[in-house]
């Protein structure tokens, strides 16, 4: 009997459900799987492979509003002799409409609440060889302090691009291949503003990486542009607010 898991946010993050064993009666399952929203917004599934179903409207969830995920598939016959052996419903509250838009070119990170105008930072982001991710990003979990590694990313003593290990401050993940917003390093500080020396990740001064991690959320999205970088694949992360509603619903 395969089991599943649950995530979700207090923004527009959706609602995702990945099960242990590979789904083959995917129909059943959408059936067994009821997502209704306070705003009275109606999404659709999307099926990234037989293991990922994932959950969303064709806009972002509307701000403070409460979704609520009711699954019901114990019993239900999820194919290749598998059944589902539980029932369970998950509330989610979404909170204060957030933008927040990293941008490239201009070397800026700029948010708004509520549609009014909260913080505008000069940035660094990721260089030629290591541009940031497009799109849409979704905040994934925070640490007031993190520890990088260079060899993660394939980078070894003698690059120049090598940077050995280092911890970070306020830094807020973007994707589990290790793309975040964080307080830039000492010596690219003077950079911020100016250019783009990041491996990726999205760099601020002090006080604009404080104000990110302490008013910023999982589930809150910031919008890239301005970048080389491809988008993020689904399961780096959750890239679905980057695919056209036409071919997520489909």
């Amino acid at each position: 009997m395969p089991l599943g898991r649950d995530e979700g946010g207090c923004g527009p993050a959706p609602a995702d459900h990945t099960f242990s064993e590979p789904v083959l009666n995917r129909t059943a399952v959408e059936k067994a799987i009821k997502i209704t929203s306070t705003s009275g917004q109606v999404g659709d599934f999307h099926w990234f492979n037989n293991n990922t179903v994932r959950y969303r409207p064709e806009a972002f969830w509307a701000a403070n509003s409460t979704i609520t995920m009711d699954m019901k598939l114990f019993g239900v016959e999820l194919g290749n002799g598998q059944v589902g052996n539980f029932n369970k419903t998950v509330t989610v509250h979404i909170g204060d409409k957030k933008v927040a838009v990293a941008d490239a070119k201009a070397h800026t990170f700029s948010v708004s609440i509520n549609d009014k105008p909260a913080g505008h930072w000069p940035a660094t982001m990721g260089d030629t060889r290591f541009p940031s991710a497009r799109g849409f990003l979704v905040f994934m979990e925070k640490h007031r302090v993190e520890h990088m590694d260079a060899s993660t990313i394939g980078l070894k003593p003698g690059d120049p691009a090598y940077y050995g290990q280092l911890d970070v401050n306020y830094a807020t993940r973007l994707t589990p291949s290790g793309e975040f917003i964080h307080q830039a390093t000492e010596s690219a500080m003077p950079y911020i503003g100016k250019t783009n020396l990041s491996h990726g990740c999205i760099g601020l001064g002090p006080d604009g990486a404080k104000w990110v991690f302490d008013n910023m959320t999982t589930g809150d999205v910031v919008q890239v542009v301005n970048t080389e970088g491809e988008y993020a694949n689904f399961d780096d992360g959750f890239g679905d607010w980057n695919i056209p509603w036409a071919q997520y619903a489909n």
